[in-house]
């Protein structure tokens, strides 16, 4: 858990055919990483229940904010569908109107509709 490989500079200056008799494990020589006294203890005291348990907040966190943007996106789209229909709506009225203006037959319907 604590060991990462890094390549050595003898293996990366090496020619690509010097695969085979190298010595050199796979993935460079090992580096040891070295946790300071704190997190030994934390490492420590972990058990499979304590492991479980944040098992299960990380993944409600997760799902929590999965939920969260999608209701995020949610909002924003029926606000954007009120405002186009708002919008979409005022232009026909004013389209229906500059119409009833130019034709008799719907000036007297428009009459009836908005009522005087």
């Amino acid at each position: 858990m604590t060991l990462i490989r890094t390549p050595s500079r003898k293996s990366a200056a090496a020619p690509p055919d010097d695969e085979a008799g190298s010595g050199t494990p796979l993935g460079g020589r090992t580096r040891t990483i070295r946790f300071p006294p704190y997190w030994h203890a934390w490492f420590a005291r972990q058990t499979e229940p304590r492991l479980a348990a944040l098992d299960e907040l990380v993944d409600e966190h997760v799902e929590r904010r999965a939920i969260r943007r999608y209701l995020r996106r949610l909002k924003h789209a029926t606000v954007l569908a009120f405002v186009a229909a708002a919008a979409a709506a005022h232009w026909f009225s004013d389209q229906t109107a500059w119409l009833a203006e130019r034709i008799p037959a719907l000036r007297a319907l428009w009459t009836l509709i908005v009522g005087g």
